[in-house]
């Protein structure tokens, strides 16, 4: 089988009103089992495209390609594969042990993290903040992440650079450790002092020129001086490829947990929020309204707010692009962000209940409060989805004037009794706001329209939309800019 498969690969880029610029002209490459593949080309030749298509990063305009036989939007396709990229990132509250454990846990017969960080000449760093780590040590720190799935095709794109020279020698050696365990190996570089090393150990060079393949000549043959090496120290054959669900989801969300936890401010800023309910004047005809009102008020802030300008923020600075890479399912990651949104909305909510029952004197049955409780945080979970597909879809700063917007709109749109328009009360209730203040209301028993069902398929239809969104949204070409 073929590890890579490209045939008749085109792709354009927009660069200017109407104006297309094609990068990848018609394109075919083969890449074997066992292959130390090297891409050259000069700056804007069209390599790191021609890599971000082979990895399912950009789809090409016509042609095909197959990574393993899957399409490599296909997150099967990755499970053999590990990529050093330029220009990405990792979450800087993370320790080096935590990120090379959550990697790992996306494949289904990952390398242990002591042999990982051994190789990489990173013991001693397990917890070492990944932020806190020189040039050589995070690029080290890539191609751990790299190597976390036990590969058998490496990817490189630029791995030499931010190295010195001690460096470059321990990336050799590495490399050359991989080849013989039968490694197969595309890489991209343009460092000069790389081809004294490429010289011996590669087999292929390919020239890429003006969007095309303009040589392909053998380096080595057979008689190559690198042999690999039988026996134990040869990848695995018929290992498992399948990766289960539950782990990756597990670590995901444990992280997602860390990362929130060790960001005390916001996390304070959100419960200070939430007891604001405290300072309402004990007035109970106002009461369980607005209790309502006001939980419902900051579970629809933290759900947009954190998740669209946290994606938004992953997605800028390269930690997205990393983690599509990978065999992570976009559906777990959109999960993994869900539940943790969850626990912290389920925190701020008992908070408003306990003070605002004590505030206002409200008395209710547990199966009462239960009722109002998940009908505010399952009601929500749309709105936590939307955060989501904003962040994917827009920048930090673009996401804040959103959400700035949308709070208002809740507001107006929500059902309380407002002077509309009759031609505004009749679009308001297209609104999903409008619906998940129903359903509020329904659970507090309250005056509402007595239309449950008609809320509820509105709230699933809502979220299904916005799912759909979001997914399209962490897929879509443009998120590797």
């Amino acid at each position: 089988m073929n590890l890579i498969e490209l045939n008749n690969i085109s792709k354009s880029f927009t660069t200017g009103f109407w104006q297309q610029k094609k990068v990848i002209n018609e394109i075919n490459l083969i890449v074997k089992q066992g292959e130390f593949v090297v891409l050259r080309g000069a700056n804007g030749a069209g390599k790191t495209t021609l890599l971000n298509i082979v990895l399912g990063l950009l789809k090409p305009d016509s042609g095909k390609v197959e990574l393993f036989g899957y399409s490599p939007q296909n997150p099967q396709s990755k499970t053999r594969v590990g990529v050093v990229l330029q220009k990405v990132a990792v979450p800087k509250n993370l320790k080096v042990k935590e990120l090379v454990d959550l990697l790992r846990s996306y494949y289904p017969s990952p390398l242990s993290t002591e042999e990982i960080l051994n190789t990489v000449n990173l013991n001693g760093k397990h917890d070492a903040w990944a932020s806190n780590l020189s040039g050589g040590q995070e690029q080290r720190l890539y191609f751990a992440l790299a190597l976390a799935g036990n590969p058998e095709l490496l990817i490189l794109d630029e791995p030499t650079r931010n190295l010195d020279r001690d460096g470059c020698s321990d990336f050799w050696n590495q490399v050359k450790s991989c080849r013989k365990k039968g490694i197969a190996i595309l890489i991209v570089t343009n460092n000069q002092s790389d081809w004294e090393e490429l010289n011996h150990i590669a087999t292929r060079s390919i020239t890429i020129c003006d969007g095309r393949i303009s040589e392909d000549k053998v380096i080595n043959d057979s008689d190559s001086e690198l042999k690999i090496v039988p026996g134990e120290n040869q990848i695995q054959k018929h290992r498992p490829t399948r990766l289960g669900l539950l782990s990756p989801l597990f670590k995901q969300t444990w992280v997602e947990l860390v990362q929130l936890l060790r960001n005390p401010l916001y996390l304070l800023g959100i419960f200070i929020f939430s007891s604001l309910v405290a300072l309402c004047p004990p007035d109970k005809q106002f009461g369980k309204l607005g209790l309502l009102f006001f939980g419902g008020l900051s579970l629809l802030t933290f759900a947009i707010d954190r998740l669209g300008k946290r994606v938004a923020s992953e997605r800028i600075e390269g930690w997205l692009k990393l983690l599509r890479v990978t065999p992570l399912p976009p559906a777990i990651y959109l999960a993994a962000k869900i539940l943790m949104a969850l626990l912290v909305l389920t925190v701020s909510l008992s908070l408003v209940f306990s003070l605002g029952a004590w505030r206002m004197g409200i008395e209710e049955t547990l199966g009462e409060w239960i009722t109002m409780f998940l009908s505010l945080i399952l009601g929500v979970i749309p709105f936590a989805i939307l955060g989501l597909a904003l962040g994917y879809l827009f920048k930090p700063k673009s996401v804040d004037s959103i959400i700035g917007l949308s709070v208002p709109l809740a507001l107006f749109t929500c059902g309380l009794p407002l002077p509309y328009p009759k031609f505004v009360q009749d679009l308001v209730i297209y609104s999903p706001f409008y619906h998940y203040g129903q359903l509020a209301l329904w659970s507090a028993r309250l005056d509402y329209d007595n239309q449950l069902v008609l809320h509820l398929l509105w709230l699933i239809w809502a979220g299904c939309m916005f799912s759909f969104l979001a997914i399209w949204a962490y897929q879509r070409d443009q998120v590797i800019e």
